[in-house]
């Protein structure tokens, strides 16, 4: 019976040694859940806050689309009521005799740009090395050309319709 009460005594000292092994265990993993639900908690809170600049970011583009469509709809209706100023539309047009004309002899800032070209350009063209007289032919041709352009489109027989047809193929003619 002794035997008996060791054994137990025995059984129940490594039942308690076991016990407080699992008291422990038990003890690390509900510190660590607790600090998972910590961090879990904070990244809760985080993801809630993104949330919610993610939404007011949400809003304020839908409020600047609303602003441009609004400033859209004024600038087409500003256009139709010519409060906005003039709208230029560009194209590719090739430059007629008109053209030049307007830019090179109506504009004062034109007619300063012309007479540069002539004090530039217009000299003598001939010199004792070739290289330089082929440079000054050459830039003598284009003040000839702004040249020729001008008196063409102060001629009486001057059609601009018909000079466009001509520079877009439509049409052959003299012009040059």
């Amino acid at each position: 019976m002794i035997i008996g009460f060791a054994v137990m005594s025995i059984l129940a000292l490594i039942a308690c040694a076991f016990l407080y092994a699992k008291e422990a265990q038990v003890k690390d993993l509900s510190k660590q859940l607790f600090d998972e639900k910590g961090v879990s908690s904070h990244l809760r809170n985080e993801k809630h806050h993104e949330w919610e600049r993610a939404e007011t970011f949400q809003q304020e583009i839908i409020a600047h689309k609303q602003e441009i469509a609004d400033i859209k709809a004024t600038f087409k209706n500003s256009n139709d009521d010519g409060d906005f100023g003039k709208v230029i539309h560009w194209t590719n047009q090739m430059a007629t005799s008109q053209t030049y004309y307007l830019t090179f002899v109506v504009d004062p800032n034109g007619r300063k740009i012309m007479n540069d070209f002539e004090n530039r350009f217009k000299r003598s063209l001939f010199t004792n090395d070739e290289r330089e007289t082929c440079r000054r032919i050459g830039q003598s041709e284009v003040f000839d050309f702004i040249s020729n352009r001008i008196s063409n489109a102060q001629s009486p027989n001057y059609s601009e319709q018909l000079e466009i047809a001509y520079l877009t193929g439509q049409l052959e003619s003299n012009y040059d």
